[in-house]
Formats: C-alpha cells, sequence, structure tokens
C-alpha cells in the first residue's frame, strides 16, 4: 500500500469514526429522550391518580361524616312522631326503612371510595372484607391467598386495593365466572400478584379501544407507576390471568 493509499484509508477510517460517534450520539439522545418522555408521563399520571385518591378519600370522609349522621338524626325524628292512625304508622316504617337503606349505601359507597378498614389494618384484611362482601351479592367462590406484611406503604396498597376491586369489577361484569383466584406475595423487596378466572375470556385485541379496555388500561397504569409491568392473557374460552411484580 503506497503513501496515497494508505492516506485514503486513514481518512476513510477516521470519517467513518465520526459517522459512528454521531450515530452513537443519536441513538443515545432519542433513547434517553423516550426514557424522559415516559418518565414524564408516569409523573403526570401519578399526580393525577393522587388528585383523585385525594378527592375520592375527601367525597367517602363527607358522605360517612355529614350526610350519614344527618339521615340517623331524620331517622330519629321520624321514629319518635305518634302515629294517630295505622296507615301513618305504617307510612313512617316505611320512611325509616328508605332511610335505612340510604344509610347502608352510603356506608357501601364511603367504603368503595375509600375503605377505612384500609387505613387502620393494611391491604390484606381490606381484602378480605370486600371478597366477604362480593361473595355475599354474587355466586361465584373467590380464593384469596396472602402473607401478612406491613412493609407496603400506604400509596402503594391504595394501588393494589384498586386494582383487586378492578379485576372483581372486571370478573363479575365481563367474565362470568364461577371461580377467581386471587394471591399477593409479599417480600422484603416486592410484591407478586397473580389472579386467575374461569370465565369466558377474551381477545386482547378485540377489547382495546372499547369500556373493557379502559379498564385494562387503568390497571397498565397503575402498575406502571409502580415501577412493574403487568402481564394479561387471555383469550375466547380460557379465562383471564393477570400477573405482575413491583419494587418495595
Amino acid at each position: 500500500m503506497d503513501t496515497q493509499e494508505k492516506s485514503i484509508f486513514i481518512l476513510v477510517v477516521i470519517a467513518a469514526s465520526v459517522l459512528g460517534i454521531v450515530l452513537l450520539y443519536f441513538i443515545v439522545t432519542i433513547i434517553r429522550q423516550q426514557r424522559k418522555s415516559k418518565q414524564l408521563h408516569l409523573d403526570k399520571m401519578q399526580a393525577e391518580i393522587r388528585t383523585l385518591e385525594r378527592e375520592r378519600k375527601r367525597f367517602a370522609s363527607d358522605l360517612h361524616d355529614d350526610l350519614g349522621p344527618l339521615l340517623s338524626a331524620i331517622r330519629f325524628k321520624i321514629n319518635s312522631i305518634d302515629p294517630s292512625s295505622p296507615e301513618d304508622e305504617q307510612l313512617i316504617a316505611d320512611v325509616s326503612q328508605h332511610i335505612d337503606d340510604s344509610l347502608t349505601r352510603i356506608r357501601e359507597i364511603a367504603f368503595n371510595l375509600m375503605p377505612g378498614t384500609l387505613l387502620r389494618k393494611g391491604l390484606v384484611a381490606t381484602v378480605e372484607e370486600i371478597i366477604s362482601k362480593t361473595e355475599n351479592h354474587f355466586p361465584f367462590i373467590i380464593k384469596f391467598s396472602a402473607n401478612e406484611n406491613q412493609l407496603v406503604d400506604q400509596e402503594k396498597s391504595v394501588h393494589l386495593y384498586r386494582i383487586i376491586l378492578e379485576i372483581l369489577h372486571n370478573t363479575i361484569k365481563h367474565a362470568h365466572a364461577t371461580e377467581l383466584t386471587l394471591s399477593v406475595y409479599i417480600n422484603e423487596t416486592t410484591v407478586r400478584f397473580q389472579s386467575q378466572d374461569n370465565g369466558v375470556g377474551f381477545d386482547p385485541e378485540v377489547v382495546k379501544n372499547n369500556a373493557h379496555g379502559l379498564g385494562l388500561k387503568n390497571l397498565q397504569s397503575r402498575v406502571e407507576i409502580m415501577g412493574g409491568e403487568i402481564c394479561i392473557e387471555s383469550e375466547p374460552g380460557k379465562g383471564v390471568h393477570c400477573s405482575f411484580e413491583i419494587p418495595l
């Protein structure tokens, strides 16, 4: 190789190196920008969900602390009326029953908005309570297993509770299942969750843009906010399997 060929070879190597460095710079910049955009998206979702949870907590408190006692006072006043006829007595009994039904419904709504058990006793006790109430109203079996652990902070506990509530809602409304299995296992570093029902299942591609798909997106958003990735597997006739793992 003569001097001119060596010079050309060196120039080609230098040009290729510069081009490689430029390409590498652009690739790294794009990756960083994508990560930044994803983090901004997660931060936005987290802020929106935190605001929503604060409003739920405030509304639940208003229902329980303000409207509940007001209805109880009305019931007390009505029951203190001395009826002048059997018709009046029956009317008072009917009104009192309607108030009792309203109080029960208010407690249920307040519990779903922000269950006091979650703040007092933690995630496992709250899930067991909501499962007990669900089984009393719907004819299917729910198997729940979990290890008691206090390492999960309140914010993650709320997310996990909402996820389980969404899965229960989807199973009742869409799956036509007779059995649902839920498991939550917590150690010092991670939370592992799995659910499986024996319902009708669905085609993931079909439900992406309908109401059921919105529920699945809510699950995905909450898991991503906690630093995990959700896996939802289903096909017609084979139920739904959901699993994820999040760091503590």
